[in-house]
């Protein structure tokens, strides 16, 4: 059993290191397309409503009350949970047909949720024209993410856990193909900066189709597990109203983020849209930035929190808050030990990073800007790792209702410094900032988080010996900053005796400064005691061929 659940776990892993590599290309064949300012907002906005809507209006409830409900049928009843799945997908698929129609169709209505006042203005006509019409395809969307979530939890509880981490492959690949006939079609070295009807068709249909394509791929995984689906409707007396209730709090929280992400989202294209000359940090800086600093914690995070998780939940629920403290702060050592240094090598070398993800076509000349966006939104990195734990300690404890309030509390301080920072700290004259001030207001966000977080959990996980993790973090740190340091004087004498400027070359240099840090990084670590990274760098190495052979 624990070889088949290691192997499920690889299969998973490597359909999303895959997947996320994929979506990168994507990223770096739209920068050449379009660039990473107004046009790249306009389009990015538009094809990230569809998913921030998904869950808003139905998603909270699929995954927090359907999914549950689902993996007990498919377990406790005598047909297998067939005739309940089938009235499960026959009221999802309604609910999200429903709501995708209603979306369509006030599609103007919801475009103008995202835009900032610079985007009312008359001279800006042809800019909102072109944001609705993306909106308007890009909205049929929500249907195909909420059935391909249905279907694929579907095969998760029926232990086919590939399709669902591998599906993605193909929307990134339908998507990328769309962009690549965009490059061939249209002149973008002119980058106008409108939008033609045929280049919104395009683009728009394009990156649908994608996500349509996702959800298909599934639908022969879905038979061939065994379940054959035939529309059935009702869900009288199948208990969901119980577990509802139980989901409440978890809905509101995800209609909490959705509220920060219209206001960021605004702040954002306001840069793009902004009268300030030179390069502009707005909404395509931003999202690409944010999606940087998520690997590690797609990655890492994640799939550490999702191990401990069960355990702590066992431990809270025989009441054994020691062991609880313990082992969460456990967790977080051993996820900071890689999460640091990422976070680290994100500030010191931000600028071949960005230059390597969109320095192409269109947006080579404003990658610079994104690199500060990147610098802003590393620091706030490590916060974001403690209280993404620190909110899977109070789930263990079944407690959704004070991760609701602690997220309104994030939601506010971000809301506020960004708007603060945006509209009042660079004003007018230096808008085109916005996405480095919004990273700003993100870090912030998370290091109050932490610090009150760590507060309201004290009353219920007392401090204990062994469960510390401020002095492992301040060691971490120290050895970090000295790898990167030296990893960067080491691109900096290399700058000057060379004159490189291409993702090529910055690809080069990522290298080079990570043959330089990691070492340097092990080293002060294994001086200064952080048995954390030891043992991360003795994990890896027992897994070599020939360490594996010798042992």
């Amino acid at each position: 059993m624990a070889d088949r659940t290691l192997r499920s776990a690889a299969v998973m892993a490597a359909g999303t290191v895959l997947s996320r590599l994929l979506g990168f290309v994507r990223i770096a064949l739209l920068a050449a397309a379009i660039g990473t300012a107004l046009r790249g907002d306009i389009f990015t906005a538009a094809n990230t409503i569809p998913n921030s809507l998904y869950i808003l209006l139905a998603g909270g409830v699929f995954n927090t009350v359907l999914v549950p409900q689902l993996v007990r049928a498919i377990k406790n009843h005598d047909d297998g949970g067939q005739d309940f799945t089938n009235r499960l997908l026959t009221f999802g698929f309604l609910v999200l047909a429903v709501v995708t129609v209603g979306c369509v169709l006030l599609a103007p209505q919801i475009a103008g949720l995202y835009l900032p006042k610079e985007l009312h203005d008359p001279s800006m006509a042809a800019e909102k024209a072109s944001m609705v019409m993306f909106v308007r395809l890009c909205l049929p969307q929500i249907f195909f993410y909420g059935a391909f979530v249905l279907v694929g939890q579907v095969l998760n509880a029926r232990r086919r856990f590939g399709p669902m981490m591998w599906a993605p492959i193909a929307n990134n690949i339908v998507a990328c193909a769309s962009i690549i006939v965009f490059l061939f079609i249209y002149r973008v070295g002119a980058n106008p900066p409108t939008f033609s009807h045929g280049e919104e068709l395009l683009l728009g249909l394009g990156h649908t189709v994608g996500i349509a394509v996702q959800l298909l791929v599934l639908l022969p995984y879905l038979k061939a597990s065994g379940h054959r689906y035939a529309p059935k409707f009702g869900l009288r007396g199948t208990g969901l109203g119980h577990t509802a209730r139980l989901g409440l709090w978890t809905v509101l929280f995800v209609a909490v983020n959705q509220v920060t992400l219209v206001v960021v989202t605004q702040l954002a294209i306001a840069g793009s849209a902004s009268d300030s000359p030179g390069a502009k940090a707005g909404l395509v800086a931003y999202s690409t930035a944010m999606l940087i600093i998520l690997v590690p914690h797609g990655i890492v995070t994640v799939s550490l929190a999702t191990a401990a998780l069960p355990q702590m939940s066992s431990l809270a629920s025989e009441g054994d808050v020691t062991e609880v403290a313990r082992l969460s702060a456990r967790s977080i050592r051993q996820t900071l030990a890689i999460v640091v240094p990422a976070a680290a090598a994100m500030v010191a070398f931000a600028y071949p990073i960005t230059m390597v993800i969109a320095g192409y076509g269109a947006g080579k000349n404003n990658t610079q800007l994104m690199a500060y966006t990147l610098m802003a939104l590393a620091l706030g990195l490590v916060p974001f790792t403690v209280q993404y734990f620190q909110l899977r300690t109070f789930y263990a404890f079944e407690d959704t209702r004070t991760p609701f309030f602690l997220q309104c509390v994030i939601a506010a301080v971000n809301i506020a410094a960004a708007v603060i920072g945006v509209r009042f700290v660079l004003g007018e004259e230096h808008l085109r900032f916005s996405g480095v001030a919004l990273g700003a207001a993100y870090s912030l966000a998370y290091l109050v988080a932490v610090l009150m977080s760590r507060r309201v959990l004290a009353r219920r996980v007392p401090r204990v010996h062994g469960a510390g993790i401020a002095l492992p973090l301040l060691a971490m740190v120290i050895a970090a900053v000295v790898g990167a340091g030296l990893a960067r004087v080491v691109l900096t004498v290399i700058d000057s005796a060379t004159d490189w400027n291409s993702p090529l070359t910055s690809a080069l240099e990522l290298a080079i400064a990570g043959a330089v840090m990691l070492p340097v990084y092990v080293g002060v670590a294994r001086v200064l005691r952080i048995h954390e990274v030891t043992d991360v760098v003795s994990m890896v190495t027992s897994k070599l061929p020939g360490r594996s052979r010798r042992s």
